[in-house]
């Protein structure tokens, strides 16, 4: 197990070096976002980025999961792999591209065409070399591309935000720059260009066994975007786009929780598929699994704490009422990021149509109160809507994986810290000052855990005595 968990550590940190710097550098840009666009531009932007990722799954048939996935067996030809993903995306680019030639012909939309095109092409191949370069294990080139992917957007919006004051524009000529060329240093770092091929001199052989393991990806990426995002559409129908806007905001600070997410999913799903099936790999997933727990229960908690002073220093002019929704949406993350761990359990064992099942559980509660709660309650509804749907999605998966495989952990009192939190959620969106004594009954009913994580990393850090 020690060889597990050295790697684990390993990946988490080099991960937690990249990504979450390039995630905290972003979440601090949200000032400029909330100065230099108005709400209803914001709202646009933030549609559009929407659409981007309902589209892609329809359009990739979700082909770099995949490449990911076959690539860690490290039996397979990653090269066939590689090229096997890249003419599927390009195949689909192709159809977004005269698709939306009908599409942008509507609504407020047709003035962004390009940009979204442009976005659309730059993500799908940001993600199929993401994940390749995490399937081959490149852990360190998959970070560097985070960073630099982070340290282009940042510059880019400072010039084409503050500088030339190009608004929404500027905002997704930024989200283009930054993926295009990250795809670039993506495709150098893995010296993609010595394994393309021409679709007639590509075997096909893994073509099959990939898309039976991707496509019924394909309805849980649309599922998880529904659990994610189509609150924005529902909100626009029957809110307008300036609430629209204020509800979009108030997602930023919940990103942070998404990023401590992304950190831990991209750096478990190297050591989940490791001996998968055997006692040892029961034991590594239920240790993990209470790690899990521990942690976004604890940040969960202390966001919570701060929502106000956060949401005073991101939130600008009349962004900042939009703190109101945070406290849900955060409680919303911790289900969201617990379901996408125990999803791991069913990708190592390849069924994948176990987790589109569990999955369109969530979605399917989600929508429906969205459309029960928002024409009345807003932001809020949206806000509970998300987090039911994403409990509904936990507590499906959580039986579901244990049929799997059999998870030993102290459910009791996770529970009993996860009532406490759902708590102090209500109490904060009451801007009560209980909220803050609730919080700190939570961080004392995780002291030993929060101590035990400091002796570790002392002991890391500090040189062993002889």
């Amino acid at each position: 197990m020690k060889f597990e968990e050295e790697k684990l550590v390993k990946n988490t940190l080099l991960l937690l070096l990249g990504n979450f710097s390039s995630k905290l550098l972003v979440f601090l840009l949200v000032p400029l976002y909330t100065s230099a666009l108005s709400t209803s531009e914001y709202a646009t932007s933030d549609l559009l980025t929407t659409t981007i990722n309902l589209l892609y799954p329809f359009a990739t048939l979700m082909i770099s999961t995949a490449v990911m996935r076959f690539c860690l067996e490290k039996r397979k030809n990653t090269s066939e792999l590689l090229n096997i993903g890249i003419w599927i995306e390009l195949a689909g680019i192709l159809v977004i591209a005269l698709a939306s030639w009908f599409f942008f012909q509507l609504g407020d939309l047709q003035d962004y065409r390009g940009y979204f095109l442009a976005g659309f092409s730059g993500y799908a191949f940001y993600m199929l070399l993401m994940e390749y370069a995490k399937g081959c294990e490149r852990v360190a080139l998959y970070s560097f591309a985070g960073v630099c992917n982070t340290i282009v957007l940042v510059l880019c919006n400072i010039l084409f935000l503050l500088k030339l004051g190009l608004g929404i524009r500027g905002y997704l000529l930024s989200m283009v720059f930054a993926y295009w060329v990250t795809v670039a240093v993506l495709f150098v770092g893995c010296r993609a260009w010595k394994d393309l091929a021409w679709p007639t001199r590509i075997k096909g052989r893994y073509l099959k066994e990939m898309l039976k393991y991707s496509i019924p990806m394909m309805p849980n990426s649309i599922s998880w975007w529904i659990s994610n995002s189509s609150d924005r559409y529902i909100m626009k129908l029957f809110r307008g786009l300036n609430e629209l806007g204020l509800y979009s905001a108030s997602y930023k600070i919940p990103s942070i929780m998404a990023a401590v997410s992304s950190i831990l999913i991209s750096a478990w799903e190297i050591s989940a598929v490791d001996d998968f099936g055997s006692e040892k790999s029961e034991k590594f997933f239920s240790e993990i699994y209470e790690l899990w727990v521990h942690t976004y229960v604890i940040v969960c908690t202390g966001l919570i704490f701060f929502v106000k002073l956060l949401a005073w220093i991101l939130f600008q002019k009349e962004f900042f009422v939009a703190w109101h929704f945070v406290p849900i949406l955060l409680f919303a993350s911790v289900f969201s990021g617990l379901s996408s761990f125990l999803g791991t359990v069913f990708t190592a064992a390849k069924k994948t149509k176990s987790v589109f099942v569990t999955t369109m559980v969530g979605a399917g509660v989600n929508i429906v109160l969205n459309f029960a709660f928002i024409p009345t309650w807003g932001g809020y509804g949206a806000a509970i809507a998300t987090a039911v749907g994403y409990l509904a999605m936990y507590f499906c998966r959580l039986v579901g994986a244990n049929r799997i495989m059999k998870l030993n952990a102290n459910y009791k009192s996770h529970f009993l810290k996860m009532s406490l939190l759902l708590v102090m959620v209500v109490l904060s969106c009451m801007d009560s000052w209980l909220n803050y004594v609730v919080g700190v009954v939570i961080l004392l009913m995780e002291r030993k855990f929060i101590l035990d994580i400091i002796k570790k990393a002392i002991h890391r850090i500090l040189p062993q005595r002889a």
